[in-house]
């Protein structure tokens, strides 16, 4: 058995025991081009359907992994906190009334991407690695192929996307108890469907693209914060609506 083939295994363990695992010299040694694949061998080996996306742009280069349906609730769910707690991220997300599948040679253009969209969806991501957090730190192969942390994603107010007329300039606001935690103005990224579009671009995709019905999330506009106490978690991106949650 391959160092990935063991670091496959001992992470759909990690999903079925519901304990963390220890970043050991499998996940050191992972590469980027097994921790793709490596995401389709773990929604196979926990039977999870891929309910939605998050993208991203690190260093410049696409990254992106698959949120499972079954981790995807409406606003209003409740969350049991796990041991470390969650790192909260509020996103702009978008659903898909096309598939966007990999076509090689031929990278996606924003209009086409654009024209894929249903949906403006307002979100909250919920992470929590199934590696442990003590030294050492995942590695971003070892990241990638699980999920990039992805532990639950909540969906809120969602409106056609041709009626979300400011996609550069929205304002964003998250309480904790009704608390402001923060208040940001647009996308860190300028526009938010270009990590749509690198990564639907992206030959490596294991499942074969994105789908149609699926949820696409394009990244905190917020900065991550790790909530580990009993909080009710509320959010608003201006003319689009409102989001919440409640974790303990």
């Amino acid at each position: 058995m391959s160092s990935a083939e063991r670091l496959a295994s001992t992470l759909i363990a990690a999903y079925k025991s519901g304990r963390r695992v220890p970043v050991d010299a499998d996940a050191q040694a992972l590469t980027l081009a097994e921790a793709m694949p490596m995401q389709a061998t773990i929604a196979a080996g926990i039977g999870a359907a891929v309910g939605g996306w998050k993208v991203a742009i690190p260093n410049g280069a696409p990254g992106y992994a698959p949120m499972f349906a079954a981790n995807i609730r409406e606003s209003g769910s409740r969350w049991a906190i796990p041991q470390e707690g969650f790192l909260v991220e509020i996103e702009l997300a978008f659903t898909l009334k096309s598939d966007l599948p990999v076509r090689p040679g031929r990278p996606y253009s924003r209009d086409e991407v654009l024209a894929a969209l249903d949906h403006a969806v307002v979100g909250i991501e919920l992470i929590a690695s199934r590696f442990e957090k003590s030294p050492p730190t995942a590695p971003f192969p070892a990241w990638l192929a699980d999920n990039m942390g992805n532990a639950g994603y909540v969906t809120g107010a969602a409106i056609p996307v041709a009626a979300f007329k400011d996609m550069t300039g929205f304002r964003t606001v998250y309480r904790a108890d009704g608390v402001v935690a923060q208040e940001v103005t647009g996308h860190p990224l300028g526009d938010p469907l270009a990590p749509i579009v690198a990564c639907a671009s992206d030959e490596a995709n294991a499942f074969g693209g994105f789908k149609a019905g699926q949820i696409v999330t394009t990244g905190s506009l917020t900065t991550p914060k790790v909530f580990n106490a009993p909080v009710r978690l509320t959010a608003s991106i201006e003319g689009l609506g409102e989001v919440a949650v409640d974790i303990g």
